[in-house]
């Protein structure tokens, strides 16, 4: 129940800093520093926690699904620009699910990594 616990926290850093970063970053830029934020919290975290490979699974993986949760809650709440077309509905939900999954991909491979590196 940690594990889940910790990865609704990392996901919720990771949007907050994708959002406040979006202010002066592109799309992708703003991403990337956010994922890199978020991945430098975890590596610092995890390193005064000992997970093992299991922990490192569940932690990425809710931390991808809750930051798809809520990133479709507040696109539904705050449309991030007027709905002229099917696209504008559609990309935002899209670009949150990619952003989802790399976020789980690359915290699982710094978490294995990482780990390998200190066994």
């Amino acid at each position: 129940m940690k594990s889940y616990l910790s990865g609704m926290l990392f996901s919720l850093l990771s949007l907050l800093s994708f959002l406040f970063i979006r202010i002066v970053d592109s799309l992708w830029g703003s991403f990337a520093w956010s994922l890199l934020l978020t991945i430098v919290v975890f590596l610092f975290y995890k390193r005064k926690k000992n997970w093992d490979r299991k922990d490192i699974i569940v932690i990425s993986f809710s931390t991808g699904l809750f930051y798809l949760l809520f990133a479709s809650f507040g696109i539904s709440l705050y449309p991030p620009e007027p709905i002229r077309d099917l696209g504008d509905i559609i990309m935002p939900y899209l670009y949150a699910g990619m952003f989802a999954v790399y976020t789980m991909i690359v915290l699982f491979l710094s978490g294995i990594v990482f780990n390998k590196q200190r066994s």
